[in-house]
Parts: structure tokens; C-alpha cells; sequence
């Protein structure tokens, strides 16, 4: 976030796609796409300022960030297999030779 923010402070304007909590609040600026995800969604619920965005009342997301609506951790999760995908060398993009 700090990063951003210095990138917005020498001027440049900076426009990131973030569903992370922390990031929406640190904007100036938030551009609420949706109603839903993919097929469901495509249209700008809502654009202003973040200290607005936050009010407003068509926005699923504002609601979130009101604590008006929440997610639920599942009580039980299910036991993973043990498998695990592994990646090496990976260069594509601004990757260069990254093992995960």
C-alpha cells in the first residue's frame, strides 16, 4: 500500500483491481464493479471518493467494509490429501526463475 501511495504522491495516477480490505481503504478513490462476479456483474455499482464510497448503500462491497455483511469461516474444513503443486523456473511475465 505504501508503495502505491508513493507512486500517487509523485504525481502518477494509479489504478489497481484489489478486493483486499486494507488496500480499499487506503484509496482516495474507489470504482465498485458488479452487482456479482463475472457473468453477474460488469457494471460500476458505484464511483467516489473512498470517504463516501463507504456510505453508500448500493454497494455490496461498502456494506462489507460497514461490517454489514460478512463472510463466514467454514466451523469444519476438509483434510487436505498431502499433494501439493510445485513450480520451478518460472519466467513469464515479470517472473524471473521463481520456484513456488
Amino acid at each position: 500500500i505504501e508503495t502505491l501511495q508513493n507512486m500517487r504522491d509523485l504525481g502518477n495516477t494509479v489504478l489497481v483491481v484489489e478486493h483486499d480490505e486494507d488496500t480499499i481503504r487506503a484509496a482516495d478513490w474507489v470504482i465498485d464493479m458488479g452487482p456479482g462476479a463475472g457473468e453477474h456483474g460488469g457494471y460500476v455499482v458505484s464511483s467516489k471518493p473512498r470517504k463516501t464510497f463507504v456510505k453508500d448503500k448500493e454497494s455490496l462491497t461498502a456494506q462489507y467494509l460497514r461490517g454489514e455483511r460478512r463472510i463466514d469461516v467454514p466451523k469444519e474444513r476438509r483434510e487436505g490429501n498431502g499433494n501439493y503443486i510445485q513450480i520451478r523456473g518460472a519466467t513469464e511475465n515479470n517472473l524471473h526463475n521463481v520456484d513456488v
